[in-house]
């Protein structure tokens, strides 16, 4: 992966939108990992004028007082909750954000996810790559701070598979959006029917940039990760996480999907293997076991990248992930329902969901 990708880019005052007002809209549901912690960062941006907006649908989840707690720590800040949502499709997320996205001030919206932490200048930054025929910004996922054997499969698949996958996407023009960073216009998202057209998906996220890429309008790839600190959990927490990952994927891009496979360092390096014994008489296992080795350095490059904190168990933890990747792929393509937030659902074809 090019070294260029991930050098941040330093705060442009001068950039074609200036600093403009930016409403910050986090949609929460219970109370993840670090989750004061997390908020907390957003209220300590360095950006001339921004807002931030909290939203839980009803006033027993427990993300609720945390918030609470935060607004009236920092009273300086522009900050509020939303408590309630409007049903719009089967995406509670997307329920969840009606009525930020509809009472924000500004014409410059941010949505990002409860589990993200960021630095002071983070919104300068990420404001600098707003430039004339971008419609969207996101960002790769940088997962930190694993604990558990869940947690660290999860941060090899982030800062390997994901970061590579967005690069790769990017490179041919057609980068993916993942809701831990979603900056745009609501003056352009409403050319498309806003957020509540968002609804029928599961990946609102993907399905934003679709909708921005129809507009005529690119999506941009910011060059700094956001990072998300993964905390503790276990191998079926991760398992079923990436089932539903993965049936998104299949559904919104059969053909990317169906290549999966061949992106295995394992199952390439077999059929490799294979090709260079009949092909040049080369010994096959000498082969895989170089084959093997390369694909390791590389991807710790970019886990190193991605998360300066990498373990001395990272190799075993990125061998057991290629040895899962298979299993996983198989899983993935025997069904197209997921689990989500307490509800079963049925993915279609195109990301849209039914009960």
């Amino acid at each position: 992966m090019c070294k260029k990708h991930f050098e941040s880019r330093p705060p442009r005052l001068d950039a074609p939108f200036g600093l403009y007002p930016v409403s910050v809209l986090k949609p929460l549901k219970g109370a993840d990992h670090d989750l004061r912690k997390n908020l907390e960062t957003f209220f300590k941006l360095d950006y001339p004028e921004y807002e931030l907006i909290f939203s839980v649908a009803n006033y027993s989840d427990p993300a609720r007082s945390v918030v609470e707690e935060l607004i009236e720590r920092y009273p300086k800040i522009d900050a509020r909750l939303i408590v309630g949502q409007v049903l719009v499709g089967p995406n509670p997320k997307v329920n969840n954000l009606v009525l930020s996205y509809e009472h924000a001030k500004y014409d410059l919206l941010l949505i990002s996810d409860s589990n993200t932490v960021v630095k002071n200048d983070f919104l300068k930054r990420l404001v600098a790559h707003l430039e004339n025929g971008v419609g969207i910004i996101t960002a790769v996922v940088a997962g930190r701070a694993p604990k558990g054997l869940g947690a660290n499969l999860e941060a090899v698949y982030l800062n390997t598979f994901y970061a590579r996958g967005m690069q790769l996407a990017a490179a041919f023009g057609n980068p993916c959006v993942v809701g831990k960073v979603m900056l745009f216009r609501r003056s352009t998202s409403d050319r498309f029917g806003g957020i509540k057209a968002l609804g029928k998906y599961l990946a609102e996220d993907y399905m934003a940039g679709e909708a921005m890429q129809h507009l005529g309008l690119r999506v941009a790839l910011m060059t700094d990760p956001i990072i998300q600190p993964l905390g503790e959990f276990g191998f079926s927490t991760f398992w079923s996480r990436h089932i539903r990952w993965g049936r998104i994927r299949k559904a919104q891009a059969p053909l990317a999907f169906l290549l999966e496979p061949l992106s295995n360092s394992i199952l390439s390096g077999l059929i490799g293997a294979m090709a260079a014994a009949n092909a040049f008489g080369m010994p096959g296992t000498g082969f895989f076991a170089l084959h093997m080795c390369v694909w390791f350095l590389c991807d710790l490059m970019v886990m190193r990248r991605m998360n300066p904190g990498v373990e001395a168990t990272t190799l075993f933890i990125w061998l057991l992930r290629e040895l899962l990747a298979f299993p996983l792929w198989v899983h993935v393509a025997s069904g197209n329902t997921v689990e989500w937030r307490g509800k079963r659902l049925r993915l279609l074809a195109g990301g849209a969901l039914e009960q």
